[in-house]
């Protein structure tokens, strides 16, 4: 299998060319580095603020997203694309764009999305879970937001790992996949839920494509380890058991939305619900208190769910 990032790319990222930038991110909390197929991506606000990829041993080429300049201010595009990183002087230049870009980007997300979207909120439940006193103590781990991998045009908002704190046991954890709607204005119809979990259940029932899944999880869980942006911060290799939860957060719902217990009853009534129970355990994030840790205690089944609306 090709690895989602190489060796040499790690090291760099570590040691090399590209140590400056690892440095930047993992010192800015408003910044996430996702590992993605030969290259990163460095989420801002849930969006992408930059990507580096690999084109050749030690060299590398960074993109901005020119999609985030708005015509009336195109005197500020600060980068399309710097070539052949390949040294200290050359990474150190991009990181200088990096507070711009921001800038850049605030400014679009005003105008197009003012209230953050959903992307954005995807992005705090993956750092609130990956990283700090909340990461360690957590049951689950966000390996990648709005993963497409294998899946072609379908794509999951998180996927991860269920790994609690009482268990030493990192080869044997249960594969996590995540959908989220925030805000009661971003939630589905239950036809497009329906139509949602038609596509998961193609999936999962797809042993090789199920398989590469998890086979980019745990590269992605070694190289995020290596690069001290996942706990434990230290490499190390995981496998999985048998098992896999399909997690719900529902983001800033009230508990007053007669259409989310509606969809939610429509789901437990539905023949996607009968025949996804057979492979898969579906769970309701409950918070924790204020936060958006995700604890396994705090996992509500659909029944539960149902009762508290």
């Amino acid at each position: 299998m090709k690895r989602i990032i190489s060796d040499n790319f790690i090291n760099d990222l570590e040691n090399g060319v590209l140590r400056n930038i690892l440095k930047y991110v993992k010192s800015d909390t408003t910044l996430a580095m996702e590992i993605r197929k030969d290259g990163i991506n460095i989420y801002y606000r849930g969006g992408s603020l930059l990507k580096i990829k690999e084109v050749g041993e030690n060299q590398y080429n960074g993109y901005f997203d020119k999609n985030y300049i708005k015509t009336e201010n195109n005197q500020s595009v600060v980068v399309e694309c710097i070539p052949r990183i390949d040294n200290l002087s050359k990474a150190n230049k991009l990181i200088d764009y990096i507070p711009k870009i921001k800038q850049q980007m605030d400014l679009w997300m005003k105008v197009e999305m003012p209230d953050g979207g959903e992307r954005e909120y995807k992005h705090i439940v993956a750092k609130e879970n990956n990283y700090g006193l909340i990461g360690k103590e957590s049951d689950y781990f966000i390996g990648d937001i709005e993963y497409r991998g294998c899946l072609n045009n379908y794509l999951f908002d998180m996927i991860g790992v269920k790994w609690a704190v009482d268990n030493d046991n990192s080869e044997n954890l249960d594969l996590a996949l995540f959908k989220m709607y925030y805000g009661d204005k971003h939630l589905k119809t239950l036809e497009e839920v329906l139509s949602d979990l038609n596509n998961m259940i193609e999936f999962l029932y797809d042993e090789k494509s199920l398989s590469l899944l998890k086979d980019d999880l745990k590269e992605i869980y070694k190289a995020k380890t290596i690069l001290g942006l996942l706990y434990p911060y230290e490499e190390l290799k995981i496998g999985f058991s048998d098992k896999i939860e399909i997690v719900y957060i529902f983001g800033n719902q009230s508990n007053e939305n007669n259409n989310l217990k509606n969809i939610l009853i429509g789901i437990k009534n539905s023949k996607q619900y009968e025949e996804i129970s057979k492979i898969a355990d579906i769970k309701i994030a409950k918070s924790s208190f204020m936060g958006y840790g995700l604890y396994e205690k705090n996992m509500m089944n659909l029944d539960y769910a149902i009762n508290m609306l």
